[in-house]
C-alpha cells in the first residue's frame, strides 16, 4: 500500500475544507443574523441547534467507516456544502429568510459533519502516529485558519459590501454566494491533491469486515476511564462554547443607546428640551409629550440595525417603512424605546448594552490580520511542542494558555477602553492561546480513538465534543442577557475550571504524540 509522503500538499486544504463550513454555519451566521436584525436570544438558540449534526454524527459514522472510501465521502460532501452556501446566498433577500436559511444551513451542517468524519478517518489511516503528532498542530492551525478566514476575511468582505451598498441584505447575499464559489474551488483542489490510496473498510480483512454498527459503538464505550474521558470531552469547552456565541454580539453592540441626535429644526430642539429637562430628571411626562418625542426625534432602534442610534434613516430602513405593517411595527418600537428611557429616568439601565460598538469591517480586520497571524503561530508551535516532548508534559500548560486569555474579555467588558488597540491586544493573545492550547485537546482525542475503527471512534469523541459546544451555546444568549457582558465573561472564565480539574485525572502514555523519527 502506498502511503503519501507529501502531506503538506493535502493536509492544509483538506482541513481548511472541514473548518470553513463549520465557521460559516456556527460563527459567521451569528454575525450575519445579528446584522440582519435577529435578537441575541434567537441567535443563541437557533445557531446552537446547528451544532446537532456534529453531536449525532456518531450515529452514521460506522456507515462511513464500513462503506466506500473516505476520499469519496469527503469530496461528495464538500460539493454538497458548496451548493448549500450558494442557496443561502440566493435565499437571504426573500421574505422569511431566517428559517429558510436555517434549514439550508441545517443540510450543510449534516454534510459538513459527514465531511469531518471522512476527513478525520482519512488523516488517521494515511499517516503513521509520529507524523500525526507533528501534523496535529498544522492540522488544527489550518482548521482554525479557516475559521478565521470566515470570522476575519469573509466578515471583512461582508462589511465592505455593507458600506458599499448600504444594504445588509444584499451584502450578506453576495457574501454567501462568494463562500459557495470558494468551497467549490477547494473541492476541486482536494480532488486532485489528496492521495488516491488509503486503508479503508473496503480492503480490510474478512474478520474486521464482520463488524457492525453495534460492535463499533460498544467497543468505544469499553475503553479505559470512559466515564472520566467523556466528562472531560463534554466539559473541556464549556466556557469556549458560550464565548464563541456571544463574543461577536459583544463586539458589535454599543456601550449604550443614547439620544445624541443633533437639533436641526425647532421641533427637534423642543423634543430634545423635553428629553433633557423632564425625561432625564425623572419628571412626569404627558402622553402628548411622549407622542411628540416619538414623532420628532429620529430614533433608529435596535430592531433595525442592532448597532446604534443614527441621525437619518438609512436606505434599507426607508424601504422597510414603505410597507404599512412595517411602519406600524417601527412606530411601536420607537414608542417602546422612548418609554424605556422614561422608565429608566435617564439612567439608561434598561437599555444599556455594554458592548464595544465595532463595525462588521472592524471585526473582520481584527480577526483577519493579527488574529490570523497569532493563531497560525500558536497552532504550529503547539504541534511542534507535542511532537518533541509528548502530550503528558504539555497537557496542563496548553489548557491554561488556551483559557487564561478570557480574562482579557472580562477587562474589556468592564472598562470599555476607547482605543481599538486594546481589542487587538486581547484578540492576539486569545488567538495565540487557542491555537497553542487546542492542539493538546485534539491530540488527546486521537489517543481516545486509538485501536480498531479509528474513524468511527474519533467521530464519537468529536460528537461528544460537539454536544459540549451545543448545549451551553443554546442558553448563552439568555445567560448574557441576564448577567450583562461584564459578568457573563467572568462566568465563562469560571466555566473552564471543571475541564482543567478533569484533565489531571486522565491517563495516557507518557510519550504519546512524541515524534520517533524524522518527518
Amino acid at each position: 500500500m502506498k502511503i503519501d509522503n507529501k502531506p503538506w500538499f493535502w493536509i492544509p486544504l483538506l482541513n481548511f475544507a472541514s473548518g470553513l463550513p463549520y465557521a460559516v454555519i456556527i460563527s459567521v451566521s451569528v454575525i450575519m443574523y445579528k446584522n440582519l436584525g435577529i435578537t441575541n436570544e434567537a441567535i443563541g438558540v437557533y445557531t446552537s441547534l446547528l451544532y446537532l449534526p456534529w453531536v449525532i454524527k456518531p450515529l452514521w459514522s460506522p456507515f462511513i467507516e464500513l462503506t466506500g472510501t473516505k476520499r469519496k465521502w469527503f469530496l461528495s460532501m464538500q460539493l454538497l456544502i458548496s451548493i448549500a452556501f450558494l442557496l443561502v446566498g440566493f435565499t437571504i433577500p426573500l421574505n422569511g429568510f431566517f428559517f429558510m436559511t436555517l434549514a439550508i444551513f441545517w443540510v450543510a451542517a449534516f454534510a459538513s459533519a459527514s465531511n469531518d468524519i471522512a476527513s478525520d478517518g482519512f488523516y488517521l489511516l494515511v499517516l503513521p502516529e509520529d507524523k500525526q503528532s507533528f501534523f496535529i498542530g498544522i492540522r488544527s492551525t489550518f482548521y482554525r485558519l479557516s475559521m478565521l478566514a470566515g470570522n476575519g476575511l469573509i466578515v471583512l468582505f461582508a462589511g465592505y459590501l455593507e458600506q458599499k451598498y448600504s444594504d445588509n441584505t444584499k451584502a450578506w447575499s453576495y457574501t454567501m454566494i462568494f463562500v459557495g464559489l470558494l468551497m467549490t474551488f477547494i473541492t476541486v483542489y482536494n480532488f486532485f491533491a489528496t492521495p488516491k490510496t488509503e486503508i479503508n473498510a473496503g480492503v480490510k480483512s474478512a474478520e474486521s469486515n464482520k463488524q457492525n454498527f453495534a460492535t463499533v459503538f460498544a467497543s468505544f464505550f469499553k475503553k479505559k476511564q470512559i466515564f472520566i474521558v467523556l466528562s472531560f470531552i463534554l466539559l473541556f469547552r464549556l466556557g469556549e462554547s458560550q464565548l464563541i456565541k456571544m463574543l461577536t454580539p459583544f463586539l458589535i453592540d454599543p456601550v449604550k443607546y443614547e439620544l445624541t441626535e443633533s437639533a436641526t429644526n425647532e421641533d427637534q430642539v423642543k423634543a430634545l428640551n423635553i428629553y433633557n429637562s423632564k425625561v432625564k430628571e425623572g419628571e412626569k411626562i404627558s402622553d402628548s409629550e411622549i407622542k411628540f418625542l416619538n414623532a420628532k426625534l429620529p430614533i433608529l432602534v435596535e430592531t433595525f440595525t442592532g448597532k446604534k442610534l443614527l441621525d437619518e434613516v438609512t436606505t434599507k430602513d426607508k424601504k422597510l417603512l414603505t410597507d404599512e405593517k412595517e411602519y406600524e411595527n417601527a412606530n411601536i418600537a420607537r414608542i417602546t424605546f422612548v418609554k424605556e428611557l422614561i422608565e429608566s429616568k435617564g439612567s439608561q439601565k434598561e437599555i444599556e448594552k455594554g458592548g464595544m460598538g465595532l463595525t462588521t469591517e472592524d471585526i473582520g480586520l481584527i480577526y483577519g490580520t493579527f488574529g490570523l497571524i497569532a493563531l497560525t503561530l500558536g497552532g504550529i508551535l503547539g504541534g511542534i511542542a507535542i511532537s518533541k516532548q509528548g502530550l503528558t508534559k504539555w497537557m496542563l500548560p496548553m489548557i491554561l494558555i488556551m483559557h487564561l486569555p478570557i480574562i482579557g474579555f472580562v477587562l474589556l467588558a468592564h472598562f470599555h477602553p476607547a482605543s481599538i488597540y486594546y481589542i487587538y491586544a486581547v484578540v492576539i493573545v486569545e488567538q495565540f492561546g487557542y491555537g497553542f492550547g487546542f492542539a493538546a485537546f485534539m491530540m488527546y482525542l486521537i489517543y481516545v480513538a486509538e485501536g480498531e475503527s479509528k474513524t468511527a471512534h474519533y467521530a464519537l469523541a468529536t460528537g461528544f465534543m460537539a454536544m459540549g459546544m451545543m448545549l451551553p451555546g443554546m442558553v448563552s444568549g439568555y445567560i448574557q442577557n441576564y448577567l450583562g457582558y461584564g459578568n457573563f465573561f467572568i462566568w465563562v472564565f469560571l466555566a473552564t475550571i471543571p475541564g482543567i480539574i478533569l484533565s489531571r485525572f486522565l491517563i495516557f502514555p507518557k510519550d504519546f504524540g512524541k515524534k520517533t523519527e524524522e518527518v
